[in-house]
């Protein structure tokens, strides 16, 4: 999208760092901003504010399986002639009114490392674009620059999807709603058996459908539980633990919208996420989770 040295994206700080790693690696600046305290993802009410001279895209990011407010970011987009870039890492198949997010932005990024929904045996990914001379330019880019005669007609890297990744990709991708469906499952569980304890269970805005790449609750003693739960057996985690701007690999490379990402400080020192995979025998972790919770 011809973004580089002096150019500015919008994004969120509450991400894996590789989100902002692809805007430096491009030679931009990441500009972040917060997030909404009930969804974890981008808050379209704080864009408008980090938007400068310098800003060309926005990229929100469909955090946990959850997809962000797509209309509102898209209106603002339109009107301040920006692109849109979907982080779909961990959303697989997720919905937003019926439509799969990244078909809405200007284009769609995943990621198909073995962890994800749809994940490979390697380290894979995928962009997908309604934008034909993108997607050519994708093409090329992603291989020496090289048209069909193998001239270079720009410079390029080598990021090819491996056939053997492609080749499971394209049987897993089969079971993909059908995998989607147990995660909600397990979700649906999880929700009913710990929402009557002392945690935020996750939610799901009206007409979106979360695919739980990830199940995040909050806790006021997030790190007493973790120990709790890790003492009889059950791996939970914190995704993420450190908020992009304190990376301090980042410190140089990113900047901070002028209002802050208070929710996003708050957040991070309450989320943890609970296993959560197609095969899980939840019923077997529920009685475990709530045992560890009573403790």
């Amino acid at each position: 999208m011809n973004i580089g040295a002096g150019d500015e994206v919008i994004t969120v700080s509450h991400t894996a760092v590789a989100t902002a790693a692809a805007i430096v690696m491009a030679g931009a600046t990441p500009v972040l901003i917060d997030i909404e305290k009930d969804f974890y993802i981008m808050d379209p009410t704080k864009i408008e504010a980090a938007i400068t001279e310098k800003t060309k895209a926005i990229i929100p990011v469909h955090l946990y399986g959850h997809p962000c407010n797509m209309d509102e970011i898209m209106l603002i987009a339109k009107k301040n002639g920006l692109k849109v870039i979907e982080d779909c890492a961990q959303a697989h198949g997720a919905l937003i009114k019926g439509r799969r997010v990244g078909t809405i932005g200007d284009a769609g990024c995943f990621s198909f490392y073995p962890t994800k929904n749809l994940g490979a045996i390697g380290d894979a990914g995928g962009i997908i674009t309604k934008h034909m001379d993108l997607c050519e330019r994708v093409k090329r880019l992603r291989q020496y620059g090289w048209n069909e005669y193998r001239v270079s007609q720009e410079p390029g890297i080598v990021s090819r999807l491996d056939e053997l990744q492609a080749a499971i990709l394209r049987v897993k991708l089969r079971h993909l709603e059908n995998d989607n469906q147990k995660r909600r499952n397990i979700a649906r569980f999880y929700n009913e058996t710990l929402a009557r304890h002392d945690l935020v269970v996750p939610i799901e805005r009206l007409e979106y459908r979360h695919v739980y790449h990830l199940y995040v609750v909050r806790s006021k003693d997030r790190d007493t539980l973790l120990k709790r739960l890790s003492a009889v057996g059950i791996e939970a985690g914190v995704h993420y633990a450190h908020p992009v701007h304190n990376h301090p690999g980042y410190h140089n490379k990113i900047r901070v919208s002028p209002e802050g990402v208070p929710v996003t400080e708050n957040i991070v020192k309450e989320i943890l996420t609970l296993p959560i995979y197609p095969e899980f025998n939840y019923e077997h972790y529920g009685e475990i989770v709530k045992k560890a919770i009573r403790q």
